[in-house]
């Protein structure tokens, strides 16, 4: 052990261990580990996001201190799989970006009009090197300035016309 580094085994948890439910009124769901605790304020996140984000959930409490890790949402009931997934959507929301429509610039940033798997959107950037981030080869995540993620899923898929507005006014 290094003397900033704390070294701590890795706790993994059974989907048939646990209980999860809402409590009206509270932002976030409870858990019970059965012969455990019960944590009042669970967060789910995925541990590997962007290479296998169908597997490995670290369950935190409210100070999000790590509890344990969920391999997958197997042994789950329906009820407690349902809210994990709609805790995970919460977090992750994302939308795709499917083709670009406008980027200029406007006061200083880069306004971005864009069709998404989930509508049309426009969002604002400030500097491009510092907002979005190639998370694998052809794999964008953006940030806009009031904290929206946006991804473009793989760049060359996009329309001939998407392509060319982003090399023209960013690369």
């Amino acid at each position: 052990m290094n003397g900033s580094t704390v070294e701590r085994e890795i706790r993994y948890l059974n989907g048939a261990d646990l209980k999860v439910w809402r409590v009206e009124g509270s932002s976030h769901p409870r858990v019970e580990i059965r012969d455990d605790r019960v944590v009042l304020q669970a967060r789910f996140k995925r541990v590997f996001p962007h290479s296998h984000p169908n597997e490995f959930y670290s369950l935190q409490d409210g100070a999000n201190h790590e509890i344990g890790i969920l391999k997958n949402l197997d042994g789950l009931d329906g009820d407690a799989r349902k809210i994990i997934e709609q805790e995970l959507d919460r977090r992750y929301y994302t939308p795709k970006i499917l083709r670009i429509l406008v980027i200029k610039r406007d006061s200083g940033m880069f306004r971005f009009e864009v069709e998404t798997d989930r509508g049309f959107a426009t969002y604002f950037v400030r500097n491009w090197r510092d907002s979005a981030h190639e998370v694998m080869p052809g794999n964008w995540h953006i940030l806009s300035v009031d904290g929206q993620r946006f991804e473009i899923a793989q760049l060359e898929a996009l329309d001939r016309r998407s392509q060319n507005l982003l090399y023209q006014e960013l690369f």
